[in-house]
């Protein structure tokens, strides 16, 4: 059968289904009638379709409309087109019919674009083949009306008679007052802000696949990324961390939030899990109730893809560090211990933000970061220990406390309290940070590499001696 001869096929079975649809609709009270523009599936006058017809495999998007200024039953039928042609047809010819102008170009558009993306997940060989379906109904538009329907298949190939019934019966339903008991209040455990731990981990073990589908494919995640492993307190402000590393807390404040989630963060990195710092564009609205939660994300970024595949059906793709529930307490006890102490956080903080910058390739911020935690932390306090051991004046102690950093790096280096591979090694940081602040030059990944792992030996040294006096809480 030709081209022309298919489409002139489809056009009689639209139009018969049209007509039987209004029939039906004749047996329908006034009151069930005037439902039927709240709903999907009013075919009622005046009526104007256009179908996009795509095969190999086969699929057809159905669009219809109420436009006054046009003729009742007006059909515009495009293909059957092979699907490698399909976009060509649809920007050439589907996008520019005048029909589509008047039902509205861009939100037909968008409804197309999004379809197309959602319907590549029918078409994987090892989930089968495609049942023929109507297997989604969605409003275009509302001035004017504007549907469309995705059929699998083809629509000719549907039983008309359920496909009609299946519409009268929804329009009946519409016209019906919902009469539902309010569901019971849940108790509010988290109201705030949240975000996805970065890079990506797992609380515990991945489940073992459990079919020869699950080891070829993956398994299938979804249905243990809601659990949650932790809920507990933080600073007086409840949290909760799910199983695909979710973690949210109980403060409405968005950039207090945002800075109890990084000391969370920080403890982490000292743990030995490679957190990222969150930013406040990487935060959503959080709320966990009893049984059900609503989740929010910011505006993209590296944390973006972990959202997307929390609500996909399919197994993930993403590798991701496991992480025991015992590390997990233990990083919110230490957090709470050793960001009580405002230097201890502040290096912290420091730590998370030269690590993150590091791992972003932003070696130039890195190395900027880096180095204020080596002038702080490291170089001020080994100058400030060693003058107080041989003078006890408070002004001489402050005179030369307020030496600048070269040199203090020369006396200790002559002092020998720095022996000559550290004093050169601070003096190659340094010199790269000046570069970098003064003239603008990208420092060498090799550099920065050895201000980080120094960074984080001055952090583990830090946090070892503060831990050692409350070793009895932990």
């Amino acid at each position: 059968m030709s081209v022309e001869e298919l489409r002139e096929k489809f056009r009689s079975w639209l139009i018969e289904f049209v007509d039987r649809f209004r029939e039906q609709m004749n047996s329908l009270s006034s009151e069930e009638q005037s439902a039927a523009s709240r709903t999907l599936d009013d075919f009622s006058s005046p009526c104007q379709l256009v179908t996009v017809w795509a095969r190999e495999p086969e699929f057809q998007i159905l669009l219809f409309a109420h436009l006054i200024e046009v003729e009742d039953k007006t059909i515009e039928i495009y293909g059957p087109v092979e699907n490698v042609r399909l976009i060509d047809c649809l920007e050439s010819e589907v996008l520019n019919s005048p029909l589509v102008t008047k039902m509205g170009k861009e939100n037909v558009e968008a409804y197309i674009i999004n379809t197309l993306r959602q319907l590549q997940r029918f078409y994987n060989p090892l989930h089968g083949t495609v049942k023929p379906q109507v297997d989604g109904k969605t409003r275009t538009g509302d001035s004017p009306y504007g549907v469309g329907w995705l059929i699998l298949g083809n629509l000719m190939g549907l039983n008309t008679e359920e496909l009609i019934n299946g519409c009268i019966k929804g329009i009946a339903s519409a016209a019906k007052p919902a009469i539902t008991a309010p569901p019971p209040e849940e108790k509010v455990i988290v109201a705030g802000f949240g975000t996805y731990i970065y890079p990506p981990i797992w609380v515990g073990q991945i489940p073992e696949p459990k079919s020869l589908k699950e080891k070829i494919v993956g398994t299938l995640l979804l249905k243990y990324s809601f659990e949650r492993i932790t809920t507990g307190m933080y600073k007086q402000h409840p949290f909760i961390l799910t199983r695909d590393g979710y973690i949210a807390i109980g403060e409405k404040d968005r950039l207090k939030a945002l800075e109890l989630l990084n000391e969370i963060m920080s403890t982490l990195l000292v743990l030995g899990i490679p957190t990222y710092a969150i930013r406040e564009s990487d935060l959503g609205e959080a709320t966990f109730r009893e049984k059900g939660a609503s989740i929010g994300w910011g505006a993209g970024g590296l944390r973006a893809s972990l959202f997307t595949e929390r609500l996909s059906m399919y197994p993930s793709l993403i590798e991701k560090t496991l992480v025991q529930e015992e590390k997990i307490a233990k990083a919110t006890r230490w957090a709470d211990i050793l960001t009580s102490d405002a230097r201890l956080k502040t290096l912290l903080l420091l730590y998370l933000e030269t690590h993150t910058h590091f791992m972003n390739t932003e070696y130039k911020q890195a190395l900027v970061m880096g180095w204020v935690m080596l002038e702080e932390f490291y170089v001020k306090d080994l100058w400030l220990s060693q003058i107080s051991k041989v003078i006890h004046d408070e002004s001489r102690l402050s005179k030369l406390g307020s030496w600048d950093v070269d040199r203090q790096l020369e006396t200790l280096n002559m002092a020998h309290v720095l022996n000559t591979h550290e004093y050169d090694l601070l003096m190659k940081i340094k010199d790269a940070r000046n570069e970098a602040v003064h003239e603008g030059k990208d420092p060498k990944r090799e550099i920065v590499e050895m201000c980080l792992k120094l960074v984080a030996d001055v952090a583990q040294k830090y946090i070892g001696t503060r831990l050692g006096t409350v070793l009895s809480t932990l």
